[in-house]
Formats: structure tokens, C-alpha cells, sequence
């Protein structure tokens, strides 16, 4: 028993940490980017996904990534209950977003590869809502290509946990 809770602890540092990023000022002043419930979903989305794929590349097991798969969307879950969706619309969004973090999983893959063009429309698919909404797609860009070098670079056992400290600078 004592084996799975520290997994779980270590997954949920892991997921409040990536939730303090999501949080930061700069994302809904300087990039533009509403505050919303949807937007940190996608911001955690976008987070996670990166940290699964370096996850993947420094060492290849499908069980722990599964697992964080499932604790991160259990607790989305668990916000959507907490602010007063009910049990259909729960059902029915979380469907939604699995399907939408699977598609962010997989541009995020080709993040690398991308031209700013691509990555300009992947980002602007998620994040523009409102005809009049502009949001600063160059700082959003910039940020996930730091994040993404950022996390490389933190060694395995600490990214797992979510023991690092990424501050954004342009």
C-alpha cells in the first residue's frame, strides 16, 4: 500500500506544480490569454503533454505515464465537480477533453519540427474564443519552446516528481 501513495504523492506534486504555472500573471496580461477555466485546462494540457514526452524519451514506461494520465484527468474531474457541474456535463466534458489532450499530445510531439506558422495556428485552435480576442502568439511560443529546453534538462526523477522551478524570461 505504502508504494502506491508515494506515487500518487509524487504525481500530485507533479500536477500542482504544473497548475502554479498555469496561474501565472504574465499569461493573462502579457500574452493575452482569458482567465478562464477552459484556458488553464489547455495551459495543463499543454505543460503536461511536454512533460510526458520528455518523460518518454529519457525512459519508456507506459504504466507511470499512464498513471499520471489518470490522476491528472481525475482531478480536472474533481474541479469540474467542485465549481457545480453535474455528473451528464462531467461526463460529457471529460470526454471532450480527453479527446482535445490526445490532440494536444500529439502536435506537442511535433512541436520541435514545427514552423512558427504551424505552431502559431496549433496555439491560436485552442486559445482564441472571441473574434475580438488577440492573444500575443509569439510570447506563447516562446514560452513553450523555454519550457520545453527548460524541462529537458531536469533529470528524471525530479521532473517525475515535479521538482523544478521554471520562472519565464523574455
Amino acid at each position: 500500500m505504502h508504494f502506491f501513495k508515494n506515487k500518487n504523492i509524487n504525481i500530485q506534486n507533479l500536477y500542482n506544480k504544473i497548475v502554479i504555472l498555469t496561474r501565472k500573471n504574465f499569461f493573462y496580461k502579457d500574452f493575452g490569454l482569458d482567465d478562464t477555466f477552459s484556458n488553464r485546462i489547455y495551459l495543463t494540457f499543454f505543460h503536461f503533454s511536454f512533460i510526458l514526452i520528455v518523460l518518454k524519451e529519457k525512459e519508456n514506461k507506459k504504466e507511470i505515464n499512464q498513471n499520471m494520465f489518470d490522476f491528472f484527468m481525475q482531478q480536472i474531474e474533481l474541479n469540474m465537480r467542485e465549481i457545480g457541474y453535474g455528473d451528464v456535463t462531467v461526463n460529457k466534458n471529460m470526454k471532450k477533453l480527453i479527446n482535445l489532450f490526445y490532440e494536444i499530445l500529439i502536435n506537442c510531439k511535433k512541436w520541435y519540427f514545427n514552423d512558427l506558422l504551424k505552431k502559431d495556428e496549433f496555439l491560436l485552435k485552442f486559445f482564441t474564443k472571441k473574434p475580438s480576442q488577440k492573444i500575443n502568439v509569439e510570447k506563447t511560443i516562446d514560452y513553450f519552446d523555454k519550457f520545453t529546453f527548460f524541462i529537458k534538462d531536469i533529470p528524471l526523477n525530479l521532473l517525475s516528481k515535479g521538482v523544478f522551478e521554471f520562472e519565464y524570461k523574455t
